[in-house]
């Protein structure tokens, strides 16, 4: 009696097993629908940062800048973590379907051989000996008809295999491609934390520095102004000294697409020299000589790509000495072509001095660092033969060179 309702109980448990493969699947999908989820809370935090002033000129609107800021940051990092989480979910059910087609392989290879084996036992009589062994015309031609069936067989069977082992590698390449990923989102998280933790310490040294109060921020504002014209000045005579030593026969030759673009989905929020904004603003921020770069819309742990191939040449954080009066964290690259690539206005810089890039590698992510009036990356490109790390009178060593335009370089906008 007992066995018979142990039976009647698990039969149906076996019919209803969980399939591994659909287990997983529905663990992406519900991956998927947080990803989702997810941003569009990222984004209705990007909205209430461009809505709030692009420079805060209270400490009340400075701080919920940064608070913002901060929960953004934890959701961009709860992103992070689902897409790693989705990522390894694929990464098990491509080993999966991996292990699938391993297996249908090696069926495949046994019905190979019985074939072969068939065709071989077939070939070792000749005809007339078959023949006579059959004793019949009609039991000769059904042998020979089996033979012709066999090599039928054996060409489809090859034809099968052949495809088996080309979706195979499919697969093995898919799952190279999604470990990549996993890789990569690994890093953004580690360096999304650093961040949050970098603008929560920006947030608290702010409190400290203001003493909480309106009229301290204020005087802040004030001094750090006064500090960043004096900077400006002399970067600007610095970059005026090495200008004068380009040679333009030395740089490569203007055409688009030698560089490529520094982040994904570019939008130019300012370009190269007498722009509408350094028109407006230049004779205080530019001094009348026009900005020395392009600048593109980035928000804070935004990934920022090398734009060419290049050994990374300096990094560095002028807010150590000039809060709020320079580049903020810089890092700069030197490519093959006699161009090197400054890209400021850091959170955190993703590399160190002397490795190897390729285009497209992540070397930083953007921020809000140094003299800005909101995110943003900030991309300048130099004859690599004028670059210099210079020591100032008013922010410690700063990166200067003779800087061209870099449009001449990047490619078409689409």
């Amino acid at each position: 009696m007992f066995l018979c309702i142990l039976v009647l109980f698990s039969t149906p448990l076996l019919l209803f097993a969980a399939d591994p493969i659909m287990d997983l699947r529905n663990k992406i999908k519900e991956r998927e629908d947080e990803i989702a989820r997810l941003e569009k809370e990222i984004s209705a935090y990007q909205g209430s940062l461009e809505q709030q002033s692009t420079h805060s000129q209270t400490l009340g609107g400075e701080i919920k800048k940064l608070e913002t800021q901060i929960k953004k940051l934890t959701a961009d990092i709860r992103w992070t973590e689902a897409q790693i989480q989705k990522t390894g979910f694929r990464i098990e059910e491509l080993n999966g379907e991996i292990d699938g087609k391993k297996n249908d392989i090696e069926e495949g290879k046994a019905v190979l051989a019985e074939l072969i084996k068939s065709l071989n036992e077939s070939d070792d009589s000749s005809l007339i000996e078959i023949l006579f062994a059959r004793g019949t015309l009609s039991d000769f031609l059904g042998d020979r008809e089996n033979t012709f069936r066999v090599n039928r067989d054996l060409e489809r069977e090859i034809r099968n295999q052949q495809v088996r082992k080309k979706n195979l590698e499919e697969e093995r390449n898919k799952k190279e491609q999604q470990e990549l990923e996993y890789t990569s989102f690994k890093r953004d998280l580690s360096g999304r934390k650093s961040i949050q933790e970098s603008v929560n310490t920006e947030k608290n040294e702010l409190l400290k520095e203001s003493q909480n109060k309106e009229s301290q921020f204020q005087k802040l504002l004030r001094e750090r102004e006064e500090k960043r014209k004096l900077i400006q000045d002399e970067l600007i005579a610095i970059e005026e000294e090495l200008r004068a030593r380009i040679d333009p026969s030395l740089l490569p030759q203007k055409r688009k697409g030698i560089l490529g673009w520094p982040v994904a989905g570019p939008f130019i929020t300012q370009g190269f020299g007498f722009t509408q904004f350094a028109q407006t603003y230049g004779s205080d921020i530019y001094k009348g000589k026009g900005h020395n770069g392009v600048d593109f819309r980035a928000s804070v742990g935004a990934r920022v790509l090398a734009v060419e191939d290049g050994k990374v040449k300096d990094f560095g954080n002028t807010d150590t000495i000039c809060k709020g009066g320079s580049y903020g964290k810089w890092v700069i690259v030197e490519h093959p072509n006699n161009l090197s690539s400054l890209y400021a206005h850091l959170s955190s810089v993703a590399v160190t001095r002397g490795q190897n890039v390729r285009r497209g590698d992540l070397v930083a992510y953007s921020g809000a660092t140094g003299y800005v009036t909101g995110p943003h990356l900030h991309l300048t490109i130099y004859a690599s033969d004028t670059y210099e790390l210079r020591k100032t009178n008013h922010c410690g060593v700063v990166p200067a060179g003779g800087f061209i335009d870099p449009m001449d370089y990047l490619p078409d906008m689409i």
